[in-house]
């Protein structure tokens, strides 16, 4: 029915300066448990659809069954997520083990800024982009602005090109999560 790849155990080389690289995923001990109990929700999920699709099939002609279709595209979507999350949880890099160097904007630090035209604070703390959330204080490296701040320290200014404007911002402080 459903044939989740298996994804290589070959491990990236870590990166330096905290980069998502090479399928790299940065997630703080929090948020891996959350992908691990995700992952066996979806394997408990993927064996009852199995059966569901199985039951549908034995009602007869399948091109008429709803309840057949219905329970192999539910399928196909929760093995598409397996899949992606096998090929993620291999690569994990806990943010808590890494070593990050003081002062510094890198993957797992809190940085502070301040608009330079409103003087309006913010801080974001710098994750993976599994993680983060703008709204609750967390920010992708990925993103645009988090690009912007890796390898940043205290009073640099942080320019950020946006499609209508450029927006500059000042780092004020850079502390471990």
């Amino acid at each position: 029915m459903c044939r989740c790849r298996r994804p290589s155990r070959r491990r990236p080389p870590p990166s330096a300066s905290g980069r998502s690289s090479l399928g790299q995923t940065y997630l703080t001990k929090a948020g891996f448990e959350k992908l691990r109990a995700e992952h066996r929700d979806l394997l408990r999920q993927k064996r009852q659809l199995t059966e569901e699709v199985s039951t549908a099939a034995a009602h007869g002609d399948l091109r008429e069954n709803a309840e057949y279709h219905a329970a192999r595209e539910r399928l196909q979507h929760v093995c598409a997520r397996l899949a992606e999350l096998d090929a993620k949880l291999p690569h994990v890099r806990l943010i808590d083990d890494l070593d990050i160097k003081s002062g510094e904007a890198r993957v797992g630090a809190t940085v502070t800024l301040e608009d330079a035209q409103t003087k309006e604070r913010f801080s974001y703390t710098l994750v993976g982009a599994e993680e983060a959330s703008p709204t609750d204080g967390t920010l992708s490296l990925d993103s645009p602005l988090g690009k912007s701040l890796l390898g940043k320290k205290v009073g640099e200014q942080v320019l950020l090109k946006l499609p209508k404007a450029t927006v500059t911002y000042r780092v004020v402080k850079v502390e471990r999560a």
